[in-house]
C-alpha cells in the first residue's frame, strides 16, 4: 500500500512540476501594457497609448537571441504583406546595446528600451508576442517564435488585427 502512496505523490509532483514549467515558459504572461515604463532610441518617454489607432505586433526581445533575431528577419522580409501594421520590439538590454542593434542590422520596426527587467513583468521566455488591433485590444499572444513565413499563419494574424 505505500508504494502506491510513494508512487501518487511523485505522478502528482511531477504533473506539478510540468504544469509549472509550462505556464512559466510557454504561456505569454498578462500584461498592463500602460504600466511599462518605455523609452525610445533616444531615451524619450513612451506610452503604450500612444499607438493607439495603430494594428501592432509587439515583440520582446534581445540582441542575443537566435529566435528573435530570426524572427525579425522573416518580418523584414514580409513587411510589405503586412502594410499598415506597426512593429514594436522591447528589449530590457542597456539603450546602447539595442541602439548598435538597430543600426547593425537596419530593422525597420520601431525599437524600444524596458527599463523593468522582463522577469520582473513575467516574461521568462523570448521572444514573447503580443498582436492588437488598432484599438490597442490584445488579440494574440505567443511566447516563441512566430513563423510568419506560413500563409496561414500570416492570414490568421491579420485576421485577428482586423477586429
Amino acid at each position: 500500500m505505500s508504494k502506491i502512496f510513494k508512487y501518487l505523490a511523485i505522478a502528482i509532483l511531477l504533473v506539478f512540476a510540468a504544469w509549472f514549467f509550462y505556464n512559466k515558459y510557454r504561456v505569454a504572461p498578462g500584461l498592463d501594457f500602460k504600466k511599462l515604463n518605455l523609452t525610445d532610441l533616444n531615451g524619450n518617454p513612451v506610452k503604450f497609448e500612444d499607438f493607439k489607432g495603430k494594428k501592432l505586433i509587439v515583440s520582446f526581445g534581445a540582441s542575443w537571441c537566435g529566435n528573435c533575431i530570426s524572427e525579425l528577419k522573416d518580418l523584414t522580409q514580409i513587411k510589405d504583406e503586412l502594410a499598415g501594421i506597426e512593429v514594436l520590439i522591447i528589449s530590457d538590454e542597456p539603450l546602447e546595446t539595442v541602439v548598435k542593434f538597430k543600426e547593425r542590422k537596419s530593422y525597420p520596426f520601431t525599437f524600444l528600451k524596458m527599463e523593468q527587467s522582463f522577469g520582473s513583468i513575467g516574461i521568462n521566455s523570448i521572444p514573447t508576442n503580443y498582436i492588437f488591433n488598432k484599438n490597442l485590444e490584445l488579440k494574440y499572444e505567443k511566447v516563441g517564435e512566430i513563423n510568419y513565413k506560413d500563409f496561414s499563419t500570416l492570414e490568421y494574424i491579420k485576421k485577428q488585427m482586423e477586429d
